[in-house]
């Protein structure tokens, strides 16, 4: 399974910072790994502790 955050850039990944290299991004990645490795799950977070606004 592969996991998209925000494809559709709405929630709090696409203006943080973190996005892409995210240790709870990566978590959740991890978890997923073996679940239909064929399928997508869209994932959008609106809140997180570790949001640091981009610049």
């Amino acid at each position: 399974m592969v996991l998209k955050i925000n494809s559709r850039a709405n929630g709090a990944c696409p203006l943080c910072s973190k996005n892409g290299r995210c240790l709870l991004q990566r978590r959740l990645a991890e978890a997923i790994v073996e679940i239909h490795p064929t399928e997508d799950m869209e994932v959008v977070i609106y809140s997180c502790g570790q949001f640091k606004e981009k610049s």
